[in-house]
């Protein structure tokens, strides 16, 4: 895979910021909330942003792997 860029390297940065902020506080307004159906929305809110920020650490693992083979 190629190499990736300052510039692209610092957006995946702030998304994986962003996810984590946002599966924070949906986390956290889920074990606040007395309403069991929006507990469940925020529960589900909180597994969604852990997921997408799992998919951006794993594009980033990408990018170290070594490409195999012998040279």
């Amino acid at each position: 895979m190629d190499n990736i860029s300052c510039k692209e390297l610092n957006y995946l940065k702030d998304l994986m910021s962003w996810e984590l902020l946002a599966c924070k506080k949906s986390f956290d307004y889920s074990q606040k909330e007395t309403n069991p159906a929006r507990q469940d929305l925020f529960t589900n809110a909180a597994m969604t942003h852990q997921q997408n920020y799992l998919d951006l650490v794993d594009c980033l693992n990408s990018f170290n792997e070594p490409t195999g083979g012998m040279s």
